[in-house]
């Protein structure tokens, strides 16, 4: 028998009935202005809202002045925020979607002030702050800050109000037997923790009509040792849901730095992982439950609902990649759908303050943009990786006949290779997908073929965009030629034998994806040293972490704060950066990653012949795949606004970077 489709089945939600099942949950994107719905904040959520979501939650929105949460997020805390919500409530109307706030006092997770409070003393490894015990007297202000805020959101014409109980925020502090160690009336017993939720949700539905929707996003699981846990989150649930029409189940402590992280998980974490945490509460309940946590498509969220585990499932990830997903998917175009595939540029970004950003999606925070008609140019590609894919993509979308010439035998460039670390297996995924894209828009593809300046003058483009990309750069290593020296990508992609030591200067994540990868195909040992404070320094932790534990589990040793002196006999002779101690390890193999250097000897031929030359990526100077595609972005942006001639320029507006290598054909990593 088939299995049902239920993402399409309406759902009643206290006094609404949503169109669907599956919903964006609350999320900062980060594009507000002012700590307002401006034109990007409210054009992000009408293209999600425009794909067919049931109903779409803010971020956690403060009720009162935020250090932790000031300029990425919105602020209920005064009457300038009510026209905002009207036009975002507007915009997803217009639509046919439900737009609802997510209220929250940061509590323990504050960073500055008088506001730094919870319900006991706790010091958070995140904000590196002690929170003090909110006294009586705050407590009583906190509730009625909350149905001012409430009001708020009833006059700014929004569809209702999602209270936040997760993530170790405020009154997740006073849920959780952790962090709740008061013998007043707000704690001590199960039933006085509850006492300030309850308060706090009384006054909101008293502020709010009778057909706007209250819930509650419930933190299930602290993922902390003495933390609430699902079986006492169920009995959270149980006491609370006469007051509130759906409950939105999430995990982690944003106190706790490992929990902080594990509740937006990156790849290769399973998808769908926290579902059996929502069918507890769900088991528990008769009011809707929501269920999230690396869904990806839109099966996966229907086998969450066939199975019972909620009754609505919340993907935001894969929204952001692209915010089509269900459009996509209703039309029978699965396949066209721009996966995500958990790198979390995303999350990392935003942890530091920045709006969204995305891997795979460069229009992310720009939906506001009006499309480009490029009907009846041309143009040509160099380059095969993801700057050059990009490029392809956008302007055959756009109508341009589009050439795209890659120096070897398979599209990727670096990516490619840097997917074969199992961490970044699903990286593949995204390079699959641009190439069915290039097929069905009829882009025309030439591998193995290392262009000159005559080849693209031959073909007469408008436009070039070299995307040729960079080789790693080399090292300087005094050595006796005992010890193998490999190149990177090589390392990548066939592997090396025997011991193994892998020295990574750039501090992301490259050395360890390389010594992941090496270290799951067979090889005796492998060792990470790297001249940072510690692996991953430039990466974020929501990436990191995840990482760390990755390497203990195949085995990787780690030296940190030391570089190569020299090889010698058999070893590779280590010196600490700050003078320090260092080993000398024995190996077969030394793998050295510094970085990329910009291979772009085609753009000073080309600007000989007075052609209009973009160069992108990697080409351009090495960075992220991120960065790579803004720059393709752009540059068809340009070529979309501009005339058909001109010189050679860079994606910044520069004057080009000349390197006399090869044409790898390579790309970001």
């Amino acid at each position: 028998m088939a299995t049902p489709w239920l993402v399409d089945r309406p759902l009643q939600v206290g006094p609404q009935t949503l169109r669907g099942r599956i919903y964006l949950p609350a999320h900062q994107p980060g594009l507000a202005e002012d700590g307002r719905p401006g034109e990007r904040y409210i054009a992000y959520h009408r293209a999600r809202a425009r794909s067919g979501v049931a109903m779409q939650v803010t971020g956690a929105t403060p009720i009162l002045p935020s250090s932790e949460w000031n300029d990425i997020c919105l602020w209920n805390i005064d009457e300038s925020i009510v026209p905002g919500y009207q036009r975002l409530a507007e915009a997803v109307h217009e639509e046919g979607g439900r737009i609802l706030a997510q209220l929250a006092h940061p509590g323990p997770t504050e960073t500055e002030g008088p506001d730094v409070i919870g319900a006991s003393w706790d010091f958070s490894e995140v904000a590196r702050q002690v929170a003090v015990p909110a006294t009586s007297a705050q407590l009583t202000d906190i509730i009625e800050l909350y149905a001012a805020a409430a009001d708020r959101c009833r006059r700014g014409e929004l569809d209702g109000v999602e209270i936040s109980l997760a993530h170790g925020l405020l009154l997740a502090s006073f849920l959780s037997p952790l962090t709740n160690h008061r013998d007043d009336e707000f704690g001590g017993s199960f039933e006085r923790r509850l006492t300030l939720t309850t308060r706090v949700l009384d006054s909101v539905r008293a502020s709010l009509s009778p057909e706007m929707i209250l819930g509650i996003r419930l933190g299930a699981d602290d993922l902390v040792e003495g933390g609430l846990r699902p079986d006492e989150a169920a009995r959270v649930a149980r006491a609370l849901e006469d007051r509130v029409d759906y409950i939105s189940v999430m995990v982690g402590n944003n106190n706790r730095l490992e929990a902080r992280v594990r509740h937006w998980p990156p790849t290769p974490a399973p998808h769908g992982l926290f579902r059996d945490v929502a069918r507890v509460i769900k088991e528990a309940v008769s009011v809707p439950v929501c269920a999230v946590g690396r869904v990806t498509d839109v099966d996966l969220a229907n086998d969450i609902l066939v199975a019972g585990d909620a009754d609505l499932v919340g993907m935001v990830r894969a929204q952001i990649a692209d915010p089509d997903l269900l459009a996509k998917t209703r039309a029978g175009r699965a396949e066209d759908v721009r996966p995500c595939v958990g790198v979390n540029v995303c999350v990392n970004g935003l942890l530091e303050g920045r709006p969204l950003s995305c891997f795979v999606n460069p229009d992310v925070g720009h939906e506001q943009d009006e499309a480009i008609d490029l009907s009846g140019r041309s143009a040509v590609v160099v380059g095969g990786g993801p700057a050059g894919l990009e490029a392809a993509r956008r302007m055959a979308e756009a109508g341009c006949r589009v050439t795209l010439a890659e120096a070897s035998d398979q599209l990727g460039g670096q990516v490619a290779a840097w997917s074969r670390a199992p961490s970044r297996s699903e990286v593949a995924d995204y390079l699959q997908w641009q190439r069915r894209m290039l097929d069905r828009l009829g882009v025309e593809v030439v591998l193995g073929t290392a262009v000159d300046a005559a080849w693209v003058v031959e073909r007469s483009p408008e436009l070039v965009v070299v995307a040729t990309g960079a080789r790693p750069s080399d090292l300087d290593i005094p050595t006796d030629g005992s010890v193998v020296v490999v190149d990177p990508l090589e390392a990548l992609v066939a592997g090396v034998n025997g011991e193994v030591v892998v020295f990574d200067a750039v501090g992301e994540l490259d050395g360890a994806l390389i010594a992941e990868r090496l270290a799951t195909v067979g090889q005796r040992s492998v060792t990470l040293a790297t001249s940072r404070l510690h692996i991953g320094e430039g990466d974020g932790i929501n990436t990191l972490f995840p990482m760390i534990r990755r390497l203990a589990e195949v085995g990787v040793s780690v030296v940190e704060r030391v570089r190569p002196s020299r090889v010698e006999a058999g070893s590779v002779v280590l010196e600490g950066v700050f003078g320090e101690a260092a080993p000398t390890l024995a190996a077969d193999a030394l793998v050295t990653w510094a970085g990329g250097v910009p291979v772009n000897d085609l753009v000073a031929g080309l600007a000989d012949h007075g052609l209009r030359v973009e160069v992108i990526g990697d080409a351009l100077r090495p960075r992220r795949v991120v960065d790579a595609l803004s720059e393709a972005k752009a540059a068809v942006d340009r070529f979309g606004t501009t005339g058909t001639t001109g010189t050679a320029s860079c994606a910044d507006g520069t004057a080009p970077l000349l390197a006399a290598h090869p044409n790898t054909g390579a790309d970001a990593r």
